[in-house]
């Protein structure tokens, strides 16, 4: 009898610990991910669509909670307060953080660059992924892209069109990134940082006298068209952009393997679909601006021959300044030549352009 309790005592301990072992594999972790998108703002849904993803395919295992630009901190803080594990997670513009390392500004967009599925063959199928690990790294970070979109809008005035990079002489003008900074400098221009949230009372006042926002979609969301009815395209200051999610190295340690393989494939999923999304919706866009009467001006091919040899200019001082940018550059340019005769052997149907022009490296 003596035996039989004992048994039954290690089987009720064996149980026991099945039991614990089962609720903690159940246990919910719960994250906060602060954006840099501001509430309203057509790119916040990138980070929430990615968030349900990550939930269900996860059976509710991992939940994040997307907090809008401000709401926990401002969006110019969002790379520090996941690196200092003040929320778990973030999403951004790699761009936002070329103060702090200019690579960064290679890794977000291009002026007259790679386009979105350029971007994504670099990332996927080009070894880019191994420098946003490398540059989100260095600040306790690891890395997904989780959305990417085509070509800007371009360039909105409100008091007189915009129809050649001439116009812009004079001009304050509201643009973020490093390079699309420098390059409107050179045409004249004065370059302003303005919150997304603050561009259309700084144009309505004056403050600036053009803006550029984001893709049509963005453009709309914001109804920057009812003050400024000039469009000049196409977007070359911005071919395409690449947002994503970075995760705190020590949350993301923590995680089991299968919800590692689960973020990682739900942000890639994302990626593809919210592209498609976005470019879709921003041809509705579009035609609705167009209706409204909204005045569209195409820069001429010379203009932007010229504008892409002054770009060579900037990157080539910005890749002698920091080895960082360089090695990343180097990286790019050897996939755009790679890809060059495929890319005309396809020609029209292809992926976005060849370059005319390189910047001379060190």
């Amino acid at each position: 009898m003596k035996k039989f309790h004992c048994l039954l005592g290690i089987l009720a301990v064996a149980l026991g610990a099945a039991s614990a072992g089962l609720a903690n594999a159940a246990e919910t972790i719960n994250w906060r991910l602060a954006s840099t998108w501001a509430e309203g703002f057509a790119l916040l849904e990138s980070e929430r669509t990615f968030a349900k993803r990550v939930e269900e395919m996860s059976g509710g295992r991992l939940v994040i909670k997307v907090f809008p630009a401000g709401q926990i901190g401002p969006a110019n803080q969002v790379l520090d307060l996941v690196s200092s594990g003040a929320v778990d997670a973030g999403g951004d513009w790699p761009n936002y953080w070329s103060g702090r390392n200019t690579a960064f500004d290679l890794l977000g967009s291009h002026v007259i660059g790679f386009n979105a599925i350029d971007f994504y063959n670099w990332i996927y199928g080009g070894g880019g992924k191994q420098f946003y690990d490398e540059m989100y790294g260095k600040f306790n970070c690891v890395y997904f892209p989780h959305h990417s979109h085509d070509i800007e809008s371009g360039f909105r005035s409100s008091k007189a069109p915009l129809k050649s990079l001439n116009d812009f002489k004079g001009l304050k003008v509201r643009a973020p990134g490093l390079v699309q900074g420098k390059l409107l400098q050179a045409f004249g221009a004065q370059p302003v940082s303005i919150a997304l949230n603050e561009v259309y009372e700084a144009m309505q006042r004056g403050v600036v006298d053009a803006c550029e926002i984001s893709i049509p979609l963005a453009d709309e969301d914001a109804k920057i068209t009812e003050i400024a009815k000039y469009w000049l395209s196409p977007g070359f200051h911005q071919t395409s952009s690449i947002h994503g999610i970075l995760i705190n190295k020590k949350k993301w340690e923590a995680l089991p393997a299968d919800l590692k393989a689960i973020v990682a494939n739900a942000a890639q999923a994302n990626h593809m679909v919210r592209l498609a999304e976005t470019t879709i919706q921003s041809a509705g866009a579009t035609d609705r601006m167009l209706a409204s009467g909204v005045e569209i001006n195409r820069a001429p091919e010379a203009d932007l021959v010229m504008a892409e040899k002054v770009r060579d200019e900037i990157m080539a001082e910005l890749a002698r300044e920091n080895p960082d940018y360089a090695r990343v550059l180097k990286h790019q340019i050897a996939f755009l030549k790679n890809f060059a005769h495929l890319r005309d052997a396809m020609h029209p149907w292809s992926y976005s352009r060849n370059w005319t022009s390189y910047p001379e490296l060190p």
